[in-house]
């Protein structure tokens, strides 16, 4: 037979197992309720400023991509021109066969990119 305190302590426990219960739902229906019923998420302030950014990186890899690999003008008043990389390389080894000649033409033509562009006169 069971005593007055032992029922009470069984009564005590079985109402603090259902208040934890009662707990516990009520806290997955406010989530529930929450996630249901709140507004979608707005698009990040950066987003569109990060897909702009990547497009002007892809745009200018490509530049760069086609810069190394083709012929171009870079200064059409020091007559400055731009080679392919592999032919760049071919030549500056050909050129740096004699160290002396190399510098000498390393110098010459450091020279000429720096030099002043002529004046224009717009009278």
């Amino acid at each position: 037979m069971k005593t007055g305190t032992t029922k009470a302590a069984e009564a005590n426990t079985s109402r603090t197992v259902r208040e934890l219960v009662g707990v516990v739902l009520a806290a997955v229906l406010i989530g529930w309720t929450i996630s249901r019923y709140s507004p979608a998420k707005p698009e990040s302030i950066g987003a569109a400023r990060g897909v702009e950014r990547a497009k002007a990186l892809a745009e200018m890899n490509a530049a760069d991509a086609e810069a190394l690999a083709s012929y171009g003008r870079v200064d059409a008043v020091r007559k400055i021109v731009r080679l392919p990389i592999a032919e760049a390389m071919t030549l500056t080894a050909k050129e740096w066969e004699n160290p002396a000649a190399g510098r000498s033409n390393l110098v010459q033509r450091v020279d000429r990119a720096a030099a002043p562009l002529p004046k224009i006169d717009f009278e």
